[in-house]
């Protein structure tokens, strides 16, 4: 199996799972702060590397699964994969970053 695998440490405004490879800094759409991932990074020469999400080694207790059938597809949604108690967390923390 191909990919490199990753610790998820946060997440970023729009739901996607933040980490480090090599030293640089990797987002990461779908995956979770606290798992595990097995990821194909991109090739980006400047600033972070994006990365596509092969699968997940160790979930998240906040994973969810999402409500709605297109969420994985569409974008719209960009948090379905956490848990509403979880989203709501975030959604406070990134309030109070952005006041602070």
């Amino acid at each position: 199996m191909g990919g490199r695998v990753l610790e998820v440490t946060g997440m970023t405004h729009d739901g996607r799972g933040v980490g480090r490879l090599d030293g640089r800094v990797v987002f990461v759409p779908g995956a979770l702060p606290g798992e595990t991932v097995r990821v194909e990074p991109g090739t980006e020469r400047n600033g972070p590397l994006r990365a596509r999400l092969l699968g997940v080694l160790r979930a998240s207790p906040d994973r969810a699964e999402p409500f709605c059938p297109v969420a994985h597809t569409c974008g719209g949604c960009s948090l379905q994969h956490l848990s509403y108690p979880r989203q709501l967390r975030e959604k406070r923390r990134r309030a109070a970053d952005t006041l602070t």
